[in-house]
């Protein structure tokens, strides 16, 4: 009771009310929840209540989808019970091993741990479930969508059959209801339909932007909005780099985060952010479960995510334990239809605003114009030298005859001879119609008729007949 007083909890979330008496009772649960409702205190709470300090057994396994949440539910354990002696240990990849395994020959309580890393263990004999009497599978499905269905089965199978299974899940397809089928006791299936729980606390805005004004959008919003901590999502790693060089060249405390980083470098990177060493972090999906900072008063959807659950999550990063938060999404004009599935998905009030140019949308639009002029320009060049090279190449036999006035074979000669008529005869055409034009439009500028020309003639000559052509050859 006085670890929930110091983090200031005053009352229970609803999926916590609904899942904590249940759980105390000793009863199989399943609880269907989207994150930011506090569903790992609904378990964390329950686990320390039963537990048995005194013993050096483990006797609680939490299994999570990926090394973040690990880390950030034996976090939540050790704030919630460090009134208590309770030792918690996070088993994931990454880490060193050794390390891990020094740890587990002393006193552990509760294991919190990837399916990968425990399973790892258990077969290296370095850690035994005989005697652990709470499972909780959390994040369910994407556990099992990412692949751990396998793994999952063997470490169950390897937990005594007494013991208390809690599923939580966001989603409940098929094979998560089939896993809660095959390993758990007619459990009561706890649903927190409202959605809307999630993001009440967060305004939603997007902007409908083109892709080549996104980044240009993003610096004029970061200094419109000034975010106390932010956190900008992009879908790839690539990505992700780009942005955090440009937003650093921009001045930013800006740094990245994703898949290819150490675990060493994550948490390093994850406790300044904490720490509020720097107030911008983009990341990639990774960051987007477990990721619990507190004070992040903005998310920014650089890329949209794929699935709305993925949308969900990235925007619970901010609106946390009754905080106010904004989540701003920059959208081509192509996935305005995406938004409206969101929102009905939601059931959130997403609210498209205009987007006024800044400075730095100002001038990269004017730099970009500029960018395409000089590359139009460069294409038309480009088409003349073609053009120039390939008339040239057409007419390189003739030219080269002439020049060198060689010995050719008997028939060619007469070929030759009809080349150059015929070439003569283009190019007189060519010259006429050029003087043509070119008299047309001098007797224009003069201010000439075609109907005086005659008159004039017979003014210049006297019969009006035309003067001969001395350009002839």
């Amino acid at each position: 009771m006085q670890g929930i007083k110091d983090l200031y909890y005053k009352d229970p979330t609803p999926i916590q009310a609904e899942a904590i008496p249940l759980i105390l009772e000793g009863k199989d649960v399943i609880g269907q929840a989207q994150t930011g409702t506090g569903k790992t205190a609904a378990f964390v709470l329950p686990i320390l209540q039963k537990l048995q300090t005194d013993k050096k057994d483990i006797q609680a396994l939490i299994m999570t989808p990926t090394r973040e949440l690990s880390i950030q539910i034996a976090a939540e354990i050790e704030k919630l019970g460090k009134h208590l002696d309770v030792n918690v240990l996070s088993l994931h990849g990454g880490a060193d091993i050794e390390k891990q395994l020094n740890k587990l020959k002393q006193k552990v309580h509760i294991v919190v741990g990837t399916p990968g890393r425990v399973l790892d263990h258990l077969q290296r004999g370095s850690l035994h479930f005989g005697r652990i009497s709470t499972l909780v599978l959390d994040e369910a499905d994407k556990m099992l969508e990412m692949g751990f269905l396998e793994d999952m089965e063997k470490i169950i199978v390897s937990t005594p059959s007494n013991r208390q299974v809690l599923l939580f899940s966001a989603t409940m397809p098929d094979q998560v209801k089939k896993l809660s089928q095959q390993f758990m006791k007619q459990p009561p299936h706890i649903k927190i339909e409202n959605k809307q729980k999630t993001t009440e606390n967060i305004e939603q805005l997007y902007y409908v932007v083109n892709q080549s004004d996104k980044m240009d959008a993003l610096m004029d919003l970061l200094e419109t909005t000034k975010p106390f901590l932010a956190i900008i999502f992009a879908n790839t790693q690539q990505r992700v780099q780009v942005l955090t060089a440009k937003l650093q060249e921009e001045g930013y405390e800006a740094r990245a985060l994703y898949g290819d980083l150490s675990q060493n470098k994550r948490e390093q990177l994850m406790k300044q952010f904490r720490d509020i060493k720097f107030q911008i972090l983009v990341a990639t999906d990774i960051a987007a479960r477990g990721l619990d900072v507190e004070g992040v008063s903005h998310v920014f959807n650089y890329d949209l995510p794929n699935d709305v659950e993925s949308y969900i999550h990235r925007v619970g990063r901010t609106g946390r334990a009754g905080h106010k938060g904004t989540s701003i999404s920059l959208v081509s004009p192509r996935q305005k239809s995406i938004m409206q599935r969101i929102e009905k998905a939601t059931k959130a009030q997403l609210e498209e605003k205009l987007l006024t140019a800044g400075r730095h949308l100002d001038a990269g639009r004017k730099e970009r114009a500029k960018e395409r002029e000089v590359h139009f320009a460069a294409l038309r060049e480009e088409k003349a030298k073609q053009a120039a090279t390939e008339k040239k190449k057409k007419e390189a036999p003739l030219a080269s005859a002439l020049k060198k006035q060689t010995k050719v074979k008997p028939g060619y000669k007469k070929k030759l001879q009809q080349d150059m008529q015929e070439w003569q005869s283009a190019y007189e055409q060519r010259r006429k119609r050029d003087e043509a034009i070119a008299a047309r439009k001098a007797a224009k500028k003069n201010g000439a008729t075609a109907g005086s020309r005659p008159a004039a003639a017979k003014q210049a000559g006297g019969k009006g007949k035309p003067a001969p052509n001395r350009g002839k050859k």
